[in-house]
């Protein structure tokens, strides 16, 4: 016989003798008193019933217990087990003693009551990492096939399913140290923790991943302080799924789908301050200092960033509505403003150069700023080809839905240089614009809010040129018969051109319309239904020296609107113009 089955020998022969020979089977007194008393040291959890008691000598002495029920002492965890099995530690038994290098919960159901306000996380996790933290001795604790609910009184707050954690053995002033996984909210998720209970500073380590999102902190904790500083790491593929797996999703975060982020992090209860920031949204790299306070009825968000190029034209596209798939068209485009505004922002970019479509901007420094019941987006400063260019958006809430206000303004603007990146807009047309606007509508929707817009805008003009049509030889055609059309695909230089309307319910009004060049002048009156997207247009284009006069009408959709002469009506000509139709 080897030497070591001759120790396992002795070891079992020890132990028979300890029991005093009796039948486990048989004897439950002895279970209850010896093996469950060492079980409940363990794992630090009172034995409430079982329905049967076990033991095995081979190939390792354990411990098997059927239908378990177990609870704390102080009530914050209870729950039951098909099983529990305790492997004993052969050293101990031949010393006389009974004790347990591993416990394993199979198909545990455990709930933990959750104290204090039941919307804070820190609470539902504070629970179990205290019963962790009170566990002594080295025993590994292993959790198969089970579930973990958090409950706040009667009310059910979230349940971990398929949990299948293993909690490494530890001394009492060890760090917690556990690696597993589970299902939450539909989400395979995989979870490694590294938690110390003492000290000033010592190593923390998390890491968080799924589907959605990928976490994890590298740094070190004071337990006594309950302050944390690390390295942390961020990634999703969508950040608006991800945010709504972990709880309330605010409306704001569909402005950004991608996001890979890193940074240097101080956790304090439930503020959080990152510096160093290094964030890509989207492919756009901004860089920067964000903090994040969660202590109040309302989450607030923080920080200062700069990027080198960022493109904001995907922020409009990503945080428009969604017609929801098989709906057909939507009636109305809803504002959603309790969702935009349903936490604090107070956020500052700036950014070499910005996209905005095809547009190109520089040296751009904007704001957004959101409170309750306020939406406030502005872009303070921008260089816009040659000029400076400026807007504001401010939605403030009233009983009706929201009342928005919306200002924005160019200063000498080169188009020739922006007609380069915007093409279909502009239409061919050069010149130093300046122009104001000034909108304020209110609605719960994008349609009712455009249908009741009041105030003015203006423009202004000078040293330029459009393409479409050639009022010199228009004025000659209204001296002789209109044989030739040259005038459609001609163009035409000005000298000023001024613009000045006012709105009502949604309806732009010229009251004023004016441009000038060699050899004419031009007057427009009429209106533009912003709504509806529709000019209604009408003008008197004479030459400088009054010898002749064309009436002219505009009319049509915004990006499509017909040119007509009056002159040739009989002849039915027709001419797309841009930009004066447009």
């Amino acid at each position: 016989m080897s030497r070591r089955n001759s120790i396992l020998g002795l070891a079992a022969v020890a132990i028979l003798v300890a029991l005093g020979l009796k039948s486990w089977g048989l004897a439950q007194a002895l279970v209850e008193r010896h093996v469950v008393a060492g079980i409940e040291k363990r794992v630090g959890l009172k034995v409430t019933s079982l329905k049967r008691a076990e033991i095995a000598f081979l190939p390792m002495p354990r411990v098997s217990l059927s239908e378990v029920s177990f609870g704390a002492a102080d009530g914050t965890l209870s729950g039951t087990a098909l099983r529990l099995r305790a492997r004993a530690r052969l050293l101990s038994l031949v010393g006389g003693q009974l004790d347990f290098d591993r416990v394993d919960l199979i198909g545990p159901e455990i709930d933990i009551a959750v104290p204090g306000e039941p919307e804070n996380y820190g609470n539902w996790v504070a629970p179990p990492l205290a019963y962790l933290a009170a566990l002594t001795g080295e025993t590994r604790l292993v959790i198969s096939s089970g579930s973990l609910m958090a409950r706040s009184g009667n009310t059910i707050l979230t349940t971990l399913r398929d949990v299948n954690l293993v909690i490494e053995e530890r001394e009492e002033a060890e760090p917690i140290a556990f690696a597993g996984s589970f299902t939450w909210r539909g989400e395979p998720t995989k979870v490694n923790l590294l938690w110390p209970v003492t000290g000033e500073r010592s190593r923390i380590a998390l890491a968080v991943s799924s589907n959605l999102l990928s976490f994890r902190l590298n740094g070190a904790r004071s337990a006594a302080q309950g302050v944390t500083t690390g390295q942390v790491e961020f990634t999703s593929r969508s950040l608006p799924d991800a945010l709504a797996w972990i709880g309330p999703r605010p409306r704001i975060a569909t402005l950004v789908r991608q996001v890979e982020l890193t940074a240097e992090a101080q956790l304090a209860g439930d503020n959080i301050s990152l510096s160093n920031v290094i964030a890509k949204l989207d492919g756009d790299q901004l860089e920067g200092a964000l903090k994040i306070d969660g202590g109040g009825a309302r989450r607030v968000l923080s920080g200062t960033l700069a990027g080198a190029d960022f493109d904001l034209a995907r922020l409009f596209r990503q945080g428009g509505y969604q017609k929801p798939p098989g709906t057909g068209e939507p009636g109305e485009t809803p504002l959603e403003f309790d969702s935009w505004t349903a936490h604090d922002v107070d956020l500052r970019v700036s950014l070499d150069a910005a996209r905005l479509g095809s547009a190109r901007l520089g040296e751009l420094a904007a704001q957004l700023m959101v409170r309750k019941g306020r939406f406030e987006a502005a872009i303070l400063r921008a260089s816009a080809y040659g000029g400076v260019a400026r807007a504001k958006l401010l939605a403030t809430a009233v009983p009706s839905g929201a009342e928005v206000k919306l200002q924005a303004g160019l200063d000498r603007v080169n188009l020739g240089q922006a007609g380069a990146d915007l093409p279909e807009l502009l239409g061919g047309l050069t010149g130093f614009a300046t122009g104001q606007i000034a909108l304020d509508g209110t609605g719960d929707s994008l349609e009712q809010v455009v249908g009741s817009l009041t105030g003015r805008a203006n423009a202004s003009l000078r040293q330029g040129e459009f393409k479409g049509v050639a009022f010199a030889e228009l004025l000659r055609r209204s001296e002789k018969p209109p044989a030739a059309r040259e005038w459609r695909h001609g163009k035409t230089s000005f000298e000023t051109a001024q613009f000045a309307a006012l709105a009502n319910r949604g309806v732009l009004t010229l009251t004023e319309g004016q441009m000038a060049g060699p050899g004419f002048t031009l007057s427009l009156s009429g209106s533009a239904d912003l709504g509806r997207r529709w000019l209604e247009l009408t003008g008197l284009l004479s030459a400088a020296n009054g010898s002749a006069r064309t009436p002219l009408e505009i009319r049509g959709p915004f990006n499509d609107a017909v040119f007509t002469p009056t002159f040739e009506a009989a002849f039915h000509p027709t001419s797309s113009i841009s930009p004066l139709g447009r």
